[in-house]
């Protein structure tokens, strides 16, 4: 979606429907959530409604960059087994395997899969998977940051590969149909690589075979990575709506008790916009998603009345 300017969003036609009762949501042509209004209410108590719809759709948006912030942790944490694991393969590739260091690496090998295991289970008992970017997406959505018309959402999704493959079974045991991490490859090369201590060793030491199990543990820590970085442009997005949102929120509710007599709806928005622009200027990119987080927070109010 283009970026759309403060003035075509807070315009007459917006204060307006923020002064009718009963208000209701519906999509024009565009797939674009709008409002519908119905009965009308003054100017004051229009600006008030307004201040609340955007205080619930605040509440909606931490909610979505909480959840943000869980699957970032998570695969923070999940990079962190990783690097470690990585690091244990670091040390077989040195060659001179003995079966005494053989059996020290598989154990440790062992134990950072049961971490990342851990970790894959500790997440499954959230209410959303966390590693999938559909349910993320839904959350945000909810809040009026659809992801298929903010491009910067859209954008930062479509770099993040969901873990959702990953399957807890009724005895708590993580699999998975992705094959994350190539333990029974790891084990099968590392007995292969063991050697005989009175055995003298040429120019081909085993060391050779880690290559591919190196190749899938830097893939897996790329796409760690990759969804990390996604996830933090994410987090700063919705971030960046939270402050407007507040910031609009704040000039309606202040606006709201200094209306003069003769105010308009037309000298309402203008005076709006320039509240808006003074308190938030760095923030007016993301104006074109007002009105959709307006509407999302006026659902949420009526859903508590």
């Amino acid at each position: 979606m283009a970026v759309t300017i403060l003035s075509r969003v807070i315009d007459e036609s917006f204060v307006k429907t923020l002064t009718k009762v009963g208000t209701s949501s519906s999509s024009d042509s565009t797939g674009q959530t709008t409002l519908r209004a119905k009965q009308e209410v003054s100017l004051s108590e229009g600006l008030r409604s307004g201040a609340r719809s955007f205080g619930a759709g605040i509440q909606l948006l931490n909610i979505g960059i909480s959840y943000i912030n869980v699957s970032r942790a998570a695969n923070e944490k999940l990079l962190g087994v990783v690097e470690k694991l990585e690091r244990v393969l670091t040390k077989a590739s040195r060659g001179g395997i003995t079966p005494g260091k053989a059996q020290s690496l598989k154990q440790s090998f062992g134990e950072l899969v049961g971490d990342f295991e851990g970790v894959l289970k500790e997440t499954a008992a959230q209410d959303i998977n966390v590693f999938k970017v559909d349910d993320l997406a839904n959350i945000l959505a909810r809040a009026g940051l659809d992801r298929d018309n903010v491009n910067e959402i859209s954008n930062a999704f479509k770099k993040i590969t969901s873990l959702s493959d990953s399957r807890i079974d009724t005895s708590g045991e993580v699999s998975t149909s992705a094959d994350l991490i190539p333990k029974e490859q790891f084990y099968r090369v590392l007995k292969q690589a063991i050697r005989d201590p009175d055995e003298v060793v040429g120019d081909d030491d085993g060391s050779g075979g880690f290559s591919a199990v190196r190749s899938g543990m830097k893939k897996l820590r790329q796409t760690l990575q990759s969804n990390v970085k996604a996830l933090n442009q994410t987090t700063d997005v919705i971030g960046r709506n939270i402050e407007l949102v507040r910031a609009v929120g704040l000039a309606m509710l202040d606006l709201s008790s200094s209306i003069a007599g003769d105010a308009t709806a037309a000298s309402i928005a203008e005076e709006l916009q320039g509240r808006i622009r003074t308190s938030a200027p760095l923030l007016l990119s993301q104006a074109h998603n007002l009105e959709a987080i307006s509407v999302a927070g006026l659902l949420a109010v009526r859903g508590k009345a």
